[in-house]
């Protein structure tokens, strides 16, 4: 025995999909960066050292004295050995004139130039200690700074951008389709 037989055959939907991609543009056009530099500034005074030996004591005790002191100080011995030559000479007049005392004078007086004393002798360094005079300054130094500085201006730029959207299309790829078919018996049925 046959029996009829239904047969279905079927046939989805298929959608398709077309899409456009989005495109995006960023520009990023570099900041304006100005630096200004004002170099800072040394002042240097210097007052330089001085150093000053003074020799001239050692020079007049050595007898190499300048000829201003030599002359001075000759004259001022000359003055000296008159002065004492005059007293000496005086003395003597006085001795001479008391001849009514009766004292010999004149074996005196050439008994005390016939023996003088003895002279003074004593040991000195030449030229003495602390004769030479030695005098130091020492430089002076004074530095002033100016400080520089620096000055930056900064102008920062918005970036470019530039969009455009995607867009996706959806459409119909494959229609869905029912096919029935009636095997076996034959059925002429209309509806």
């Amino acid at each position: 025995m046959q029996l009829p037989q239904i047969r279905m055959h079927q046939t989805y939907a298929q959608i398709g999909l077309r899409t456009v991609e989005p495109v995006q543009e960023i520009q990023q056009i570099p900041a304006d960066l100005s630096i200004k530099q004002y170099p800072s500034k040394m002042n240097i005074e210097r007052k330089p050292s001085q150093f000053e030996i003074d020799q001239e004591q050692a020079w007049n005790e050595l007898n190499l004295k300048k000829i201003s002191v030599l002359s001075a100080d000759m004259a001022e011995f000359s003055k000296q050995e008159g002065l004492e030559a005059i007293a000496q000479i005086s003395q003597e007049g006085d001795q001479l004139a008391r001849i009514e005392h009766k004292n010999d004078a004149i074996a005196s007086i050439a008994a005390e130039k016939g023996n003088p004393e003895p002279a003074d002798f004593n040991v000195a360094f030449i030229p003495s200690y602390g004769s030479v005079k030695i005098h130091y300054t020492p430089s002076e130094l004074s530095i002033n700074w100016e400080q520089g500085g620096t000055e930056i201006e900064f102008t920062p730029h918005k970036p470019i951008h530039n969009y455009t959207p995607g867009k996706t299309n959806v459409y119909l790829r494959q229609m869905q389709d029912l096919q029935i078919d009636f095997v076996g018996l034959n059925v002429n049925y209309k509806l």
